[in-house]
């Protein structure tokens, strides 16, 4: 098929069979007893589609994704930093360490630069004993700065289940909550493993010392020592 190329003078000098034959070789349904004018613009009106739906995919912008040294990468896709919206999450990397991951909204970080009582921002994890409980029986609290957007913690509590909160927090008014996960519960196995804490001194079965936990615990209470107190050493 040739590019269209077509013209009301150039339609006009063809005779009726040759309007008829080109309308069948562009697949317009038009009638052989149609007026002659008819067909002409029929015709016309088919170009004219056509030469828009070129233009309208010339007008079209694409996003072109360039890596640090300034080459192009459609694969390198970031997504944006920030979804502005006030939420907190968390994964559990294992039964010792929780992954936590938060936003925070435009509308929340300028009102904690414009408060003159804001403080900091904290991460505050409260356990419970069971899954319907509502009563918090141990807690950790954790300070972040304001460009911080994740953070492991290391569950230093025997509770299976808990909650992670993010707060802001104000001299003289407290903390105050912004957002909340969901109620996690740590998966929980072998029964020594249950109350085995780094630091406790315990008689681990053959089979648990050939996985290797006892030196992962010591290694944990070493390392992080501080996140745990006294009656757990």
């Amino acid at each position: 098929m040739e590019e269209l190329t077509l013209s009301r003078k150039k339609l006009e000098s063809l005779t009726n069979d040759e309007l008829m034959k080109l309308a069948d070789e562009y697949m317009l349904d038009i009638p052989s007893s149609l007026n002659r004018n008819f067909i002409i613009g029929e015709l016309l009106d088919y170009a004219e589609e056509l030469e828009a739906s070129a233009q309208a995919d010339l007008d079209l912008s694409y996003v072109e994704y360039e890596d640090e040294d300034g080459e192009d990468d459609d694969k390198d896709i970031q997504l944006p930093k920030s979804y502005n919206e006030t939420k907190i999450s968390a994964i559990l990397r294992d039964p010792a360490w929780v992954y936590a991951f938060w936003d925070i909204s435009e509308a929340d970080l300028q009102s904690f630069y414009d408060s003159e009582s804001f403080s900091n921002l904290n991460l505050h994890v409260s356990f419970f004993d069971s899954e319907d409980s509502d009563v918090q029986t141990d807690t950790i609290d954790l300070m972040v700065s304001m460009e911080d957007r994740n953070q492991y913690i290391l569950l230093s509590s025997p509770k299976k289940h808990f909650i992670l909160s993010l707060e802001a927090c104000y001299t003289g008014k407290g903390n105050m909550t912004l957002a909340r996960s969901k109620r996690i519960s740590v998966p929980t196995g072998n029964e020594t493993l249950r109350s085995a804490l780094p630091g406790r001194e315990m008689d681990f079965p053959p089979l648990v010392r050939l996985s290797g936990m006892e030196p992962i615990l010591r290694r944990q209470y070493l390392d992080h020592r501080e996140m745990f107190s006294e009656s757990n050493s």
